[in-house]
């Protein structure tokens, strides 16, 4: 069954009058975890299919709703593929220095590859000047995985930032490109990842896995 890799084109601020909010948010939600969507029920070679989404990002980032403004076709993958659009999560909104709830539209660009599974590491900091800091340690030789320990502010600096075998579609696209390219035992450069910023490093053993 043939599995694939949905890349995010473009995000629009959508209207909800709901939320009336006093002004629009100086910061639009950007996504920071994508769960992969479900295998397309017909062959799949030489398409590319086009989503668009109407999607409720929650002030903490989660996604609490999300609607398919053109349906595929195929109803119960359409259902299938919303369960998993809320499971994304997104750094939320940000409206006089606060979260806020927002509807966003969402056009997604789904093609067809195969999965990408990677052996990572992580350093989540909040500030720039750190994580200049930490890479420049990493450089001088310390430790990654005390370095996690000592200054990552993500739930993996209790396993060195250790996250296992990890499948890179999950992560944004600036992300993905930069794994693609990095060798086992390297760390990457700082990279966003919505209002935090990440360090990985690709562990031995990495493994790629292409579904059947």
């Amino acid at each position: 069954m043939t599995r694939f890799l949905v890349v995010v084109v473009v995000v629009l601020l959508g209207g909800c009058k709901s939320l009336e909010l006093p002004e629009s948010p100086e910061t639009l939600p950007q996504l920071i975890y994508q769960a992969p969507l479900p295998p397309w029920p017909v062959s799949s070679t030489g398409r590319e299919i086009n989503l668009d989404l109407k999607i409720f990002v929650h002030s903490d980032g989660t996604v609490r709703d999300a609607v398919l403004m053109r349906p595929t076709g195929f109803r119960n993958w359409d259902a299938q593929a919303l369960q998993e659009v809320r499971r994304w999560r997104f750094s939320p909104a940000m409206a006089r220095g606060k979260p806020v709830p927002l509807w966003i539209r969402q056009s997604v660009r789904i093609q067809f590859e195969p999965p990408l599974y990677m052996a990572l590491a992580e350093i989540v900091v909040n500030e720039t000047s750190l994580a200049d800091s930490i890479l420049n340690l990493l450089d001088s030789g310390e430790s990654f995985e005390s370095l996690a320990r000592r200054f990552s502010v993500a739930d993996s600096r209790e396993r060195g930032g250790n996250l296992g075998k990890v499948d890179i579609r999950t992560y944004p696209a600036h992300i993905r490109r930069e794994l693609a390219d990095l060798r086992e035992g390297r760390w990457s450069e700082l990279l966003p990842l919505g209002q935090r910023y990440v360090i990985y490093k690709r562990l031995p053993q990495a493994v790629q896995a292409r579904a059947d």
